[in-house]
């Protein structure tokens, strides 16, 4: 397993969001139902908004901590392809929803393995403030895409 530094990790998300965001785009594009459309286009911003808020953070969080060595236990969440081809045009509401749902579940055992094996309780806080952003959105898409379903 590579190892890096607490902040590539950061950058690593970050960059998981950022083909996340392309990746729902290519869905998008692909999509032939409305509400189907309307959950990636949401997806979309959203992968946008986490990629922003990720790099925030990291400026608000200029601390030593963030220089921590770590060994990457999740590397293949974090590194995972997106492969739009395998999915359909007729994709539902459920199908997306799981697509999002098995992601945010990558990024949270992620950041749950990053602060279970943190060296410095500073650097713990980091990554148990990104798990709990992460969980949050969890629960929000599941929301979202429950509204959008019952439309």
């Amino acid at each position: 397993m590579p190892y890096g530094q607490a902040k590539e990790i950061v950058d690593a998300a970050r960059e998981f969001h950022r083909r996340a965001g392309e990746f729902y785009q290519q869905l998008a594009d692909k999509a032939e139902g409305a509400k189907v459309k309307m959950l990636l286009d949401y997806l979309v911003r959203h992968e946008k908004h986490l990629d922003r808020a990720l790099s925030d953070f990291t400026e608000e969080v200029q601390t030593k901590a963030l220089d921590a060595w770590y060994q990457y236990t999740q590397e293949q969440c974090l590194l995972a392809p997106f492969d739009v081809s395998q999915y359909p045009a007729h994709m539902t509401v459920e199908q997306v929803m799981e697509i999002g749902l098995e992601m945010d579940k990558c990024l949270i055992a992620s950041y749950q393995g990053m602060a279970e094996t943190a060296t410095t309780p500073e650097c713990r806080e980091i990554f148990e403030n990104l798990l709990k952003m992460e969980q949050q959105q969890k629960h929000k898409l599941a929301r979202i895409a429950l509204e959008i379903s019952e439309m």
